[in-house]
């Protein structure tokens, strides 16, 4: 099953079970008094949350392991942490696609991978990008940035303020991740 029918499939379930639970609360809540209404009611919502759980996005699960594991190199070496920036999320989401067609940090339209801020009226200070693909894990991948010299130097750059991750899958399951850090020009 491909994962958008999967994801629809699941958040329709998520739906249903949380449906149910509010009937099935609206009619025991009938017929008990005030005290089992309200133990009831946190039953039910704390079942629509454990559901919640399990069905939670792996791909944004994917995505913070790799910033705290970033966090976990940056704060081992004395580095201050970097930040999450929504603003990046769907820039380095384009970069990871962009490097399944062309696995460079030349995008696919032969400009710098840089050209990426100014298109979406970012203007930084210090920026930098990070590749890879064929990674199941952020774990593996954290560890391949790492033992790469350059990789690793933008990880470890007291001078980046935040990081956005990009996730992409091609058609034959590859994964591509991206990196894009940023910090800000001052006005």
């Amino acid at each position: 099953m491909k994962k958008t029918k999967l994801t629809r499939l699941l958040a329709f379930l998520v739906t249903l079970m949380i449906c149910m639970s509010l009937t099935m609360t609206a009619a025991l809540a009938a017929e008990t008094d005030t005290a089992e209404k309200t133990a009831v009611e946190e039953a039910a919502l704390s079942a629509g949350q454990a559901i919640q759980a399990e069905v939670e996005d792996p791909v944004s699960i994917f995505k913070a392991e790799v910033v705290r594991l970033v966090n976990l190199e940056r704060e081992n070496a004395g580095v201050a942490a970097v930040r999450e920036l929504d603003t990046l999320y769907p820039l380095a989401d384009l970069r990871a696609q962009e490097s399944a067609a062309s696995f460079s940090h030349t995008r696919p339209n032969n400009t710098r991978c840089f050209t990426i801020f100014g298109e979406n009226d970012l203007q930084y200070k210090a920026a930098g990008e990070n590749l890879a693909y064929g990674f199941r894990t952020p774990e593996a991948v954290v560890k391949a940035w790492m033992a790469s010299e350059g990789h690793r130097r933008n990880i470890m750059d007291p001078d980046f303020s935040y990081i956005g991750i990009g996730y992409y899958v091609n058609e034959s399951g590859r994964i591509y991740c991206s990196q894009l850090f940023y910090t800000p020009r001052s006005k």
